[in-house]
């Protein structure tokens, strides 16, 4: 039986996403955002599921959108893929205005 992955929507804008600091080390791992849960992304690494992130989505408009995450899942991609892995990103802290300004990325 293949896995169930959440059905969150993918991010259409770039992605950077790196360790986080130790201030988000301390963050509780509840949900964030409840609007929208999580976010897919394309990846050329490879990242642990579990693992707590940085990542910032540079919108359109030439501002950016900071959220912490916890990769739920990153999975390879077939060759032809417009990146190497398939990654599920639970939202953990976003501020409400991010949040609005990532959903508007989201397809």
């Amino acid at each position: 039986m293949p896995l169930q992955r959440p059905s969150y929507r993918r991010v259409q804008a770039p992605i950077y996403h790196r360790p986080t600091s130790w201030f988000a080390q301390g963050l509780s791992r509840r949900s964030a955002g409840a609007g929208l849960g999580g976010v897919r992304s394309y990846s050329d690494e490879m990242v642990k599921s579990g693992r707590l992130l940085e990542m910032d989505v540079f919108l359109p408009d030439g501002g950016t959108a900071t959220a912490i995450v916890q990769v739920e899942w990153c999975d390879p991609l077939p060759r032809g893929e417009p990146a190497r892995f398939d990654v599920g990103l639970k939202l953990i802290q976003i501020a409400p205005a991010d949040e609005v300004r990532l959903a508007s990325v989201l397809r």
